[in-house]
């Protein structure tokens, strides 16, 4: 029997109550159309086979396009979005695995290509972040460009191979695994280059608090195209105060210091390896210097010419074979005192005062003058104790006329034994061995 829903007869049977007022539900061949379903129970899409319920699912049309939650391949498919309240979220077997912030704990893979700001990332595995960084857990190492860091930190680029890490306990390292050079940079400006030799280039100044080195080879300041040596060296500085300076300077070339410099008591100044300064003796190369005033000399031994311009004090004094000790001047050989290149004193096996190739020199003795007399009589001027010879002739004296010895013309005898009607002396008249002589100046008798 067919029912006609149209008309306004309410009717029941079993399964169905109509307790509409108007018209809700529309049947046709193979179609319900209601604007409301309330079901009680599950909606329940049932088929001998999954096969026979694939695509059934719940659909939206406007009459020319629609959109659907159906069932393919064992999955929900829909070609719409789900857009749940805010604080609902997607489960898996009662387990939340998307909420409105949040992946679900369970969630440990994916293949997301952008991430936000993350607060904190913990990887406990390999990572590789757009093919050119790569974090390896098994190492704990990260490395750029290259599969095999060599540290901690590994860069490979321009065919370098930089690393940044610890290969030894208490030591950072930071380097270069091949034969390249390290600078390093700041402000995109080379401030020092280490090079694969070894050599190191500060690019500026370099302050230390301390240096310390062991090297084996000296320190060197290399001269460049547009700098000289001159200036270069040890230099020390104080704020508002003048530096001190250990340096190389010019004109001529020469160690130059603003300070003193001073030896550990032992040690000493050399020049060609031998000694020229030390604490209290000037070295055996020195033999020239300007010294205007020295202490007191134990020793003073002069080899060449002497000037002494000031008072000389000592108790003894050699100058050649000459020695002058406690006010006595000795000479070992003959003494010559002199004036300009002329002697006119001569100490040696006779002495000679005067020159004799200028008798015009006057010689003047003021006092007494005396001759092998120790203590002479002060009442003379002359007191001579033998013969004397005045103007080449000769005064002797006697008891007579001598027997012996050449005599000239002059020669006197003076009589040591005079007595009434006796004579003077006597005088050659001829001269020879003994030559002859007469008696002179007649003695009275009383």
């Amino acid at each position: 029997m067919a029912i006609n829903i149209f008309e306004p007869l309410k009717f029941s049977t079993q399964g169905i109550i109509d307790l509409a007022t108007k018209q809700s539900l529309v049947v046709t061949d193979g179609k319900i159309t209601v604007d409301t379903v309330e079901p009680r129970k599950d909606i329940t899409f049932v088929g001998s086979s999954f096969a026979e319920v694939e695509g059934k699912g719940i659909r939206w049309g406007d009459g020319k396009k629609s959109k659907s939650l159906t069932f393919k391949k064992s999955k929900l498919n829909s070609d719409v979005s789900f857009n749940l309240a805010e604080e609902q979220q997607y489960q898996i077997s009662e387990t939340p695995v998307l909420s409105f912030n949040e992946l679900g704990p369970t969630v440990t893979k994916s293949n997301l290509k952008t991430l936000g700001t993350l607060k904190s990332l913990n990887v406990s595995g390999d990572t590789v972040l757009g093919e050119f960084a790569g974090f390896y857990s098994e190492q704990n190492r990260v490395g750029i460009n290259t599969e095999t860091p060599a540290g901690a930190l590994g860069i490979f680029e321009n065919g370098v191979d930089i690393f940044l890490g610890s290969n030894k306990i208490d030591t950072a390292t930071l380097g270069t695994i091949g034969n390249d050079h390290l600078e390093l940079v700041t402000d995109s400006t080379t401030r020092v280059t280490i090079a694969n030799n070894g050599d190191v280039r500060v690019h500026g100044k370099l302050y230390a608090e301390e240096v310390v080195t062991a090297r084996s080879s000296p320190l060197v300041f290399q001269e460049t195209d547009s700098s000289t040596n001159y200036g270069k060296g040890i230099v020390w500085s104080k704020a508002r105060a003048p530096i001190k300076q250990f340096v190389l300077q010019s004109g001529p070339d020469r160690i130059w210091s603003t300070e003193h410099i001073d030896l550990e008591g032992g040690r000493y100044y050399c020049i060609n390896n031998n000694l020229v300064l030390s604490y209290d003796e000037l070295g055996p190369t020195v033999k020239n210097s300007k010294l205007e005033t020295v202490g007191v000399l134990r020793e003073l031994q002069v080899a060449g010419d002497a000037a002494i311009t000031r008072n000389l004090n000592t108790t003894k004094l050699n100058i050649g074979t000459t020695s002058l000790v406690d006010n006595e001047l000795h000479a070992y050989g003959d003494l010559k005192i002199g004036r300009h290149e002329s002697t006119e004193i001569l100490l040696g096996h006779s002495i000679v005062i005067g020159n004799p190739e200028n008798y015009s020199r006057t010689v003047s003795v003021y006092g007494n003058l005396t001759v092998g007399v120790a203590q002479p009589d002060p009442g003379f001027a002359l007191t001579v104790a033998g013969p004397v010879s005045f103007d080449n002739k000769k005064f002797i004296k006697g008891m007579g006329t001598p027997s012996t010895g050449q005599f000239n013309k002059g020669d006197i005898v003076w009589n040591t034994d005079p007595k009434p009607n006796d004579y003077i002396g006597w005088v050659c008249v001829t001269p020879g061995e003994p030559g002859h002589w007469l008696p002179f100046g007649s003695i009275a008798s009383q």
